[in-house]
């Protein structure tokens, strides 16, 4: 029997051994990532199991070890992963069930459209998807902007408006009526995740599709899990540039600038430490923690990505300027941290709306 969830850490070890062996290729366009999703689908690692302090706690720990290695797996293992907990938290009508056991499995591909939810719910642009009553359900017209993992057949999770101003939440699959794709743009990485846009003509659920007539409510209950796991990808790529410091490190050996090297590498692990022990510390505590303090870990982790991924390209020279490297994808691969919904500037607006400020790092 094939493990439920990655519990020693010889399970996260393989895990990322395996995702760098086939992080270039998956850069590169030549290597399928839904090939990664099935190998985490075939151990149980994306199966809900637990309750929902231990499901975090778990995928906040995988999403750490794939990152490492490769963010763009690890970007659709995310976006799994939230499809997953989506249906979870509400469970799904009969006709969904066997799409959750699917979408567990990694044989069926998971992409979530929450972005305008959650600007919707915290007071920003209404979602513009719109939602109109039909026999058996609802159909829903307007544009996805931006949504991952939208591969053919895929489990898409989309928020709409309806006409007397509520909110819902519906399931959708790519290969329904009036499911129109863009061809996917260029992007500077992440390009192997399916990332474009949708626009739905009406495009038919019916009521056992609908997650939620309650945005807030869905919105705040899954947001500490969104903010945590997005967290967790960020802390990943910090390890891989770390790690790759470290060896930059050794290399120096003595003189000013392996002193200065070596200074700033010991800070940047101590910055690493503090921030996995606060995601840990919140996954363990999900329900008791102030609601900011998961914006807070998510700015945290994006500040030390940023600033490990800059220590690793003046640690490593010009070899980090060749296209090819390792060193130049984890730079790509953090420029896009800040910008997943909720992107930073929506994080620090968030905070500072509610009067609250930390510099811890």
């Amino acid at each position: 029997m094939t493990p439920a969830s990655p519990t020693t850490t010889a399970e996260l070890v393989q895990a990322h051994e395996r995702f760098t062996a086939t992080a270039a290729a998956v850069d590169a366009g030549t290597q399928d990532v839904r090939e990664g999703l099935r190998w985490l689908g075939d151990r149980g690692l994306l199966r809900p199991v637990g309750d929902r302090t231990a499901r975090v706690g778990r995928a906040v720990r995988l999403l750490r070890a794939v990152a490492a290695a490769s963010l763009a797996d690890a970007f659709v293992a995310w976006s799994q992963t939230m499809v997953v907990e989506y249906l979870t938290c509400c469970p799904p009508e009969p006709e969904l069930v066997d799409v959750l056991a699917d979408l567990g499995a990694g044989v069926l591909p998971g992409a979530t459209a929450l972005a305008p939810a959650i600007a919707d719910a915290g007071g920003g642009a209404p979602v513009p998807v719109v939602a109109e009553r039909a026999a058996d359900g609802w159909t829903l017209t307007g544009p996805v902007p931006w949504a991952s993992n939208l591969f053919p057949d895929a489990v898409v999770v989309v928020p709409a408006r309806t006409d007397d101003g509520g909110r819902l939440v519906a399931a959708l699959r790519l290969g329904a009526p009036g499911v129109h794709v863009a061809p996917a743009a260029p992007l500077l990485a992440l390009n192997a995740t399916g990332t474009s846009s949708i626009d739905l003509d009406s495009t038919p659920v019916t009521a056992g599709a609908v997650l939620t007539r309650d945005l807030p409510a869905f919105v705040g209950l899954c947001r500490p899990t969104m903010l945590l796991t997005q967290a967790a990808l960020a802390l990943g790529v910090a390890d891989g540039a770390i790690a790759s410091t470290a060896e930059a490190s050794a290399a120096a050996r003595s003189g000013p600038v392996a002193g200065v090297l070596g200074e700033e590498h010991r800070a940047l692990e101590a910055h690493r430490d503090a921030v996995a022990d606060e995601l840990a510390a919140l996954a363990a505590g999900l329900d008791a923690a102030e609601p900011t303090a998961f914006a807070f870990a998510r700015i945290d982790a994006l500040r030390l990505a940023a600033r490990a991924v800059e220590l690793e390209g003046l640690a490593r020279g010009g070899t980090g300027f060749q296209a090819g490297s390792a060193i130049s994808r984890r730079r790509r691969e953090a420029a896009f941290l800040p910008l997943q919904a909720p992107t930073l500037l929506q994080l620090r607006a968030a905070v500072a709306a509610q009067g609250q400020r930390r510099d811890r790092f």
